[in-house]
């Protein structure tokens, strides 16, 4: 099921409950996408990393508008950038609309809009099928739990869920040696993790919460896991 979803998708089905609203923070859902745009280019061998720098391949289109739009921008760039530069530059509402649009398109979810206390808009994205996000799951319980070989794709998501704090709350406490090995290596991952602590970090600054540790430190290495 996986081999039919973008990276983005993927995650966005995750972190979205049956009836559209987030599971995790705006800013982790922006930054988790993004992070899952540059992951869904290195699958393809479209991006690298190279002297911890994003070098982008030339290839042809996608075909996916939020993946190419994703790659118009980082092939504009006047010199290759930093993973986290990316993340924090890319993750944002226009790709969360790029992303869940596509889905829309292809009928797994729906978007609803509305006005909450009849003044303020908000859109919900509710799911219209549930067999893509049914069979995600399957996919990556069984890597969780040893019973099938993580491939690519399924590493890359486990990373992003951890980065984003999400791993926990969507599949319970897990062996964090097995996540670990699973996810070694993980730069895109580690990005979007520095991104989100920085956001933070800043956030409690200006509301007065200790920045020297405050709601950056409270990450650790993840959202955690059984020993």
């Amino acid at each position: 099921m996986s081999e039919s979803l973008t990276l983005p998708e993927a995650l966005a089905l995750l972190l979205l409950d049956p009836g559209g609203r987030l599971l995790a923070t705006g800013q982790a859902f922006d930054a988790g996408l993004a992070g899952a745009a540059l992951g869904d280019l290195a699958l393809r061998g479209q991006v690298s990393l190279e002297r911890k720098r994003v070098v982008v391949a030339k290839a042809p289109p996608t075909g996916n508008p939020a993946i190419d739009g994703f790659v118009h921008f980082l092939e504009a760039a006047p010199s290759p950038r930093r993973p986290t530069s990316w993340v924090s530059r890319l993750g944002n509402r226009g790709l969360r609309d790029a992303v869940l649009g596509g889905l829309v398109h292809r009928g797994v979810l729906a978007r609803e809009e509305r006005r909450v206390l009849g003044i303020f808009p908000s859109v919900r994205w509710p799911e219209r099928d549930g067999g893509p996000e049914k069979a995600l799951r399957a996919e990556l319980w069984a890597v969780l739990q040893g019973q099938a070989a993580p491939t690519p794709f399924t590493t890359a998501l486990i990373g992003l869920l951890q980065a984003t704090r999400s791993l926990r709350t969507q599949f319970g406490p897990q062996d964090r040696a097995r996540v670990r090995w699973i996810t070694q290596g993980d730069w895109i991952a580690e990005a979007v993790r520095f991104v989100i602590r920085q956001a933070e970090s800043s956030v409690g600054s200006i509301d007065g919460v200790d920045g020297g540790g405050g709601a950056g430190g409270g990450g650790g290495g993840g959202d955690g896991g059984s020993s």
